[in-house]
């Protein structure tokens, strides 16, 4: 029988582990850095060498990786973006970086009159769906910096639709459809007045990430009369009270494209109808929000990331 060499032999018996062990560590990061971030998170658990710092380290294997990968890949406009959390890992902000540069998509509908569609950009409300309000959110959270969007509208009726950004929370977790929002499910007419209920369950969904300088907890620009509406939803006051004309208000009849830029830099939500902008809607936003668009009836909705206007 033949035999292998003594130091062959205890080379199979060593652990997978040693063999990295020769390794350095800005190697063992150069290669992790050409993971995804389901890949680094997979890497963290294999090993505390690459979970958890080591000695004198500030963090983790996993964690410089995604973090050199992120200062390495991103541009000024990107990083201004996505200040990082105290809380967030590294690995995390990697994260919300892929999720930032993918294109935008309907991640919830909510309510009777949305139906998936084939391409998850566009939404349809049916002719024959029950005639009340149905709700469609971006997953997509604005954290920091100037996002614009843009949604495009086939309707040939009165244009009873609102777009514009909300907190991101869900409004189907632990919300009845049809007990809670009795069958119509519209976030900025939601208050402590009119559907209370609603109202507490999602105030009890805020974080620290929504900032403390701002209580516009949903705020839209409505097609049919030009006005904005907003909610804290917590005022008792009948949500048309929350409505207002502001400077340069349009509305806009039947289909055409309208443009919206978040700058949470200045605190401002700004209107575009067709390619030319109608001015700074609201001021005083802070903290995270999504995209939203409710609509009352029949209509064809599609939204697309677009570069912010100068």
């Amino acid at each position: 029988m033949m035999t292998l060499p003594r130091d062959n032999k205890r080379a199979r018996l060593l652990p997978p582990s040693a063999a990295l062990d020769v390794l350095g560590n800005d190697l063992l990061v150069r290669c992790a850095s050409y993971l995804d971030p389901d890949g680094l998170v997979h890497l963290g658990r294999t090993s505390a060498r690459f979970g958890i710092p080591q000695a004198v380290q500030q963090r983790s294997l996993a964690n410089e990786a995604a973090r050199q990968r992120f200062w390495e890949s991103t541009t000024k406009e990107e990083r201004s973006r996505l200040p990082k959390y105290k809380e967030e890992s590294d690995v995390g902000l990697l994260r919300a970086l892929e999720q930032l540069r993918q294109p935008l998509r309907f991640d919830e509908l909510a309510g009777y009159g949305f139906r998936p569609q084939e391409n998850p950009a566009s939404v349809i409300k049916f002719k024959e769906a029950y005639e009340g309000w149905s709700t469609a959110v971006s997953g997509h959270v604005m954290r920091a910096g100037r996002h614009f969007v843009e949604f495009t509208i086939n309707d040939q009726q009165s244009s009873y639709i609102h777009l514009g950004v909300v907190r991101p929370v869900s409004f189907t977790d632990g919300i009845d459809l049809q007990a809670d929002w009795e069958g119509e499910v519209h976030p900025v007419c939601v208050s402590s007045d009119w559907k209370p209920a609603i109202a507490e369950k999602l105030r009890s969904q805020k974080t620290a990430r929504w900032g403390e300088d701002s209580n516009v907890h949903c705020c839209a620009y409505h097609c049919h009369d030009g006005q904005c509406y907003l909610t804290d939803w917590n005022t008792e006051d009948d949500y048309s009270d929350d409505c207002f004309d502001w400077q340069g208000s349009e509305v806009l009849e039947g289909s055409g494209t309208i443009g919206l830029l978040l700058d949470l830099d200045e605190g401002t939500l700004s209107v575009f109808k067709d390619g030319r902008c109608l001015g700074a809607m609201k001021e005083g936003l802070d903290g995270e929000y999504c995209w939203f668009v409710a609509a009352g009836l029949f209509c064809k909705i599609s939204i697309s990331r677009g570069r912010a206007p100068n």
